[in-house]
């Protein structure tokens, strides 16, 4: 694994998102799972905010086909995320499902196999399965 400019970003990310975890966990205690996505989506309004204006234009300027692709996914990942927050908030331990929610990669990896035509190594097989397998482990 080389780091390159990906590591350093990659790390924050999941440094990130290991507190976020246990702080949607807290926020989704005493509030409903609207108001937990209202409140937990209003950052994204400034920061899409600062990226429009650090970019302009150029961040909105756009193929009409890639805009649909874009979209799509942020449609895919919002309700993936409204689903967490339900799970949270309807009784799931925040130790058992970001782990479980954070397996998503290896619903990637299959997918873009299947789907993308990307090659999946014995190595990529395995830590799917080792990825599949550390969840029955933590939800014992």
């Amino acid at each position: 694994m080389h780091g390159g400019k990906w590591l350093a970003p990659a790390v924050l990310a999941l440094l990130a998102w290991g507190v976020w975890g246990v702080a949607l966990k807290k926020a989704s205690q005493g509030l409903q799972w609207y108001q937990v996505y209202v409140y937990t989506n209003s950052a994204i309004l400034v920061v899409m905010g600062m990226v429009v204006l650090l970019y302009g234009q150029t961040a909105l300027r756009v193929p009409p086909s890639k805009a649909v692709e874009a979209l799509t996914a942020g449609l895919l990942g919002t309700l993936g995320y409204v689903l967490l927050i339900v799970s949270l908030k309807n009784g799931g331990k925040a130790s058992i499902v970001i782990p479980l929610t954070g397996l998503y990669p290896a619903v990637t990896t299959i997918l873009s196999t299947v789907l993308l035509g990307e090659h999946l190594s014995f190595r990529k097989g395995l830590g799917v399965l080792l990825a599949m397998l550390a969840i029955i482990l933590l939800s014992e």
